[in-house]
């Protein structure tokens, strides 16, 4: 198995610097096909700026909390990590063919760039009698070839010269937004580096270390929403005793 992975690695390198020059061409991976913007400058008017600064906290003790994915790999996960946050009553996972149209199996990657409206989930969200709206995306970037390419005119070096690079970027992160007045609790996130700029064939490529890393990241940012969530939480105003009552 393990030689049947180091030929794959081999075949794609080869095919790597066939559309390359040799100086580095790097790989992405993350969410597209969407346009988005926390605030669309075409839905603003004076109202929704007099609504933003009567809005106040106010999360339940025990929300429930709807979520929009960019990355709809990632959703299932993102899904388990709300789910655990202590108090959270339930999740709701806004689909993206209620939101931008994309059918399960349609390729984006052609098109033109889809819209998010923030207003739009809110409503999504209060369909659901969500208390809360998480938008959530991530993405990572790195891998390619390096200045060591140019002696892969030669067999050996292929196999043991660091011509590759598997330096990875990866980030995770989400908006926390009340779905009745639309205050914004917040945006969290984490980054992480991972690889070096001089690998060989045999070193994890730069979209198994992004995999190794996302449940760290996750987690990161799972905690981050938790404390959100806490400090948007608005007591229950405790009634006053009656007169006279001892």
């Amino acid at each position: 198995m393990r030689l049947l992975t180091t030929g794959i690695k081999v075949l794609f390198a080869s095919l790597l610097l066939s559309f390359s020059t040799g100086c580095g061409a790097s790989m992405y991976r993350a969410s597209s096909g969407v346009a988005f913007e926390l605030d669309n400058a075409k839905e603003i008017d004076d109202a929704d700026v007099g609504k933003a600064f009567a809005a106040s906290p106010q999360v339940p003790e025990k929300p429930r909390v709807a979520f929009y994915a960019f990355d709809d790999d990632k959703a299932a996960d993102v899904e388990r990590a709300l789910a655990a946050i202590p108090n959270v009553a339930g999740v709701y996972r806004i689909p993206p063919l209620l939101v931008t149209g994309k059918r399960k199996f349609d390729d984006t990657s052609w098109g033109p760039p889809r819209e998010v409206s923030v207003k739009k989930l809110r409503l999504l969200a209060a369909r659901a009698h969500a208390d809360v709206l998480v938008i959530f995306d991530n993405g990572w970037r790195g891998g390619g070839a390096n200045g060591w390419s140019a002696i892969n005119f030669l067999i050996v070096p292929i196999f043991v010269a660091p011509w590759l690079s598997n330096e990875t970027e990866s980030y995770a992160q989400a908006y926390v937004i009340d779905v009745r007045n639309g205050y914004l609790y917040g945006e969290v996130g984490a980054e992480a580096k991972d690889g070096s700029s001089t690998a060989n064939i045999y070193a994890p490529s730069a979209n198994e270390l992004a995999t190794e890393r996302w449940p760290k990241l996750l987690d990161n940012v799972k905690v981050q929403i938790a404390t959100k969530l806490r400090e948007g939480h608005k007591p229950e105003p405790q009634s006053e005793p009656t007169a006279g009552a001892e």
